[in-house]
């Protein structure tokens, strides 16, 4: 049986102008009843219980999200040994190049003007 004859070549393009779908060599479509933008809702609040995150809309339903996912357990702690800053299951640091305490300036009170070594003076 040659079907031939049933089978066509049918390439129609739709287009969109306005409101309106067309397909080509064909009809027509009024999308303006499907495109009610009215709707103006807004969020009207959030609620943070424990890792559970509540989010409210207006004239709908709340919607709960779960964040216990983001909640570490990572409790580490920092200690320190003489200039080393130690942070627990982590690194360390050396912090003597920061401690340099070698500026051991006199302050000098003579009458009413107070002094200090290599430094001005406030009377």
């Amino acid at each position: 049986v040659d079907l031939s004859g049933y089978v066509s070549t049918d390439d129609q393009n739709l287009t969109l102008s306005g409101n309106t779908l067309g397909i080509e060599d064909g009809n027509t479509v009024d999308l303006a009843p499907y495109l009610d933008n009215t709707d103006d809702q807004n969020l009207t609040g959030a609620t943070l219980t424990g890792t559970t995150l509540q989010i409210d809309i207006e004239n709908g339903a709340s919607a709960n999200v779960d964040l216990s996912s983001l909640v570490g357990t990572d409790d580490q702690g920092l200690s320190l040994s003489g200039n080393t800053l130690t942070l627990e299951d982590g690194g360390t640091v050396d912090l003597t190049p920061y401690l340099d305490n070698t500026d051991d300036q006199n302050l000098t009170l003579s009458g009413n003007t107070l002094g200090i070594e290599d430094g001005n003076t406030v009377d």
